[in-house]
């Protein structure tokens, strides 16, 4: 009788040392999950801070680029210097023919933003129409119901094709030639072909200009994983 007492006793013993065993291993484990949950969450909450961190000082930076673009924007292309970059007067008149005009304008005449076939025109008849030239012709392909003036995160610059020819003296070729590689608008001569005498010579010239679509900017966002 004794003995079945202390074997029941031995074997509820042994009962509540596995369940005390059990009830351990399963709070071991659920802290070992609850902690390696917590790193990671504490490891993503870091790398979130560190994200907005270099967001905030890269703002900073555009900040204060942007604040000293505009003061040399004041400075170079609204200041009172009666001279402009190309060394002619210095004026906002929308008439007014290079050398004269405003930095603004002139740079983006430089390389316009958008696909303006009628004005290019405009510019190489101005340059012929200086030079004295006679029987000017300027011929090309108008892409204006296919171009693309679409701004982009990327432009790059499109080519336009044209061909000018005329009459003139030798000396007055060699201006015009000489007109559109000075022109602040880029002029490539890639063929050139000349006829004639000193005083009479036929000339007809392969011109390549450019214009680049407008950049854009685009707000992005990343994820932090």
């Amino acid at each position: 009788m004794a003995v079945s007492i202390k074997r029941a006793q031995i074997e509820k013993a042994r009962s509540n040392v596995i369940l005390v065993v059990s009830v351990a291993v399963v709070i071991v484990v659920f802290c070992l999950m609850s902690t390696k949950a917590l790193l990671s969450q504490a490891a993503y909450q870091r790398r979130v801070i560190n994200a907005r961190h270099a967001a905030l000082a890269q703002l900073e930076t555009n900040e204060t680029n942007a604040k000293q673009l505009v003061t040399h924007y004041n400075q170079v292309f609204e200041g009172t210097n009666p001279t402009n970059v190309l060394g002619g007067q210095n004026t906002k008149n929308g008439t007014a023919i290079p050398p004269n005009g405003d930095n603004a304008r002139i740079v983006l005449d430089a390389l316009p933003s958008k696909y303006d076939f009628p004005a290019l025109l405009s510019s190489v008849s101005y340059i012929m129409t200086k030079n004295n030239i006679q029987n000017a012709n300027i011929s090309g392909d108008d892409a204006t119901a296919t171009a693309n003036n679409s701004a982009t995160s990327n432009p790059q610059p499109v080519e336009i094709q044209l061909t000018v020819s005329g009459n003139s003296s030798y000396a007055g070729v060699q201006a015009v030639v000489s007109d559109f590689e000075r022109s602040i608008r880029p002029f490539n001569i890639t063929a050139m072909k000349l006829n004639g005498g000193d005083s009479n010579m036929s000339f007809s010239l392969n011109l390549t200009t450019y214009y680049q679509p407008a950049k854009s900017l685009e707000l992005t966002t990343k994820k932090v994983q």
